[in-house]
């Protein structure tokens, strides 16, 4: 489905024609202006089979949206909707522990960058129903991703605003998002999004340092946010 926008050309769902452009774009531009992915060093070849794993859900999923402009895709929002949802009465934050040495060392990946990037988004999700009593619909906003170049001209903001109108079109209960962006954060503040829980990059530690210390955009913190819609 297709729909304008002033200069802008929105694609939703049924990306499959796009999809070898998009991945292409996941893993070497996306991955190379992901604040954590930048903070931590990871080259595309270092985090390939992380980028692939973490969105194939979200890139086959008929609610994520493309943003074109003539021609030339300068952003996208990946999203999809999760329905097997397992309520959780245990608080995460009465939970935290900062020594993730272990967890790194066996998360499978075949290098450290990409494990310890993948147990932040573990830890900031981990028990994230918590928050969200009786959720039995929930719109994942997975990924929000401009093109440098075309940032400023409110791309993200329209993308995150018709993400809302689909999870309002498909009854959803919540909106969930990890904004590891600062700029994301704001824009989903402003849409009303609720900040739930907010970890400091300096404790996620490994062998007692700190693997992550600035995201380089004055963001010193991983959030999960939610947007309550039903």
């Amino acid at each position: 489905m297709e729909s304008k926008d002033e200069k802008l050309n929105f694609v939703v769902g049924d990306l499959s024609k796009y999809s070898e452009m998009l991945m292409k774009m996941i893993i070497y531009e996306y991955s190379q202006e992901a604040p954590i992915t930048k903070a931590i060093g990871a080259k595309p070849d270092e985090i390939k089979d992380l980028c692939l794993e973490a969105c194939k859900e979200s890139i086959n999923s008929p609610v994520s949206i493309l943003a074109f402009l003539g021609q030339k895709c300068v952003g996208w929002v990946l999203n999809y909707i999760k329905t097997e949802i397992q309520e959780c009465s245990e608080n995460p934050n009465l939970t935290f522990t900062n020594d993730f040495t272990e967890k790194i060392a066996n998360k499978g990946y075949d290098n450290s960058k990409a494990n310890k990037i993948s147990v932040i988004g573990d830890e900031i999700t981990r028990n994230f129903s918590y928050f969200i009593p009786n959720c039995k619909k929930l719109f994942v906003l997975h990924i929000l991703f401009v093109k440098p170049d075309f940032e400023g001209k409110g791309i993200a903001t329209k993308l995150t605003e018709k993400s809302i109108e689909l999870a309002k079109e498909n009854q959803c209960d919540y909106i969930m998002s990890v904004p590891s962006n600062i700029k994301s954060a704001r824009i989903f503040t402003k849409f009303g999004f609720e900040l739930v829980r907010e970890i400091p990059l300096n404790a996620f530690q490994e062998n007692g340092q700190p693997f992550v210390k600035d995201l380089g955009d004055g963001n010193k913190s991983t959030r999960l946010m939610f947007l309550k819609i039903f």
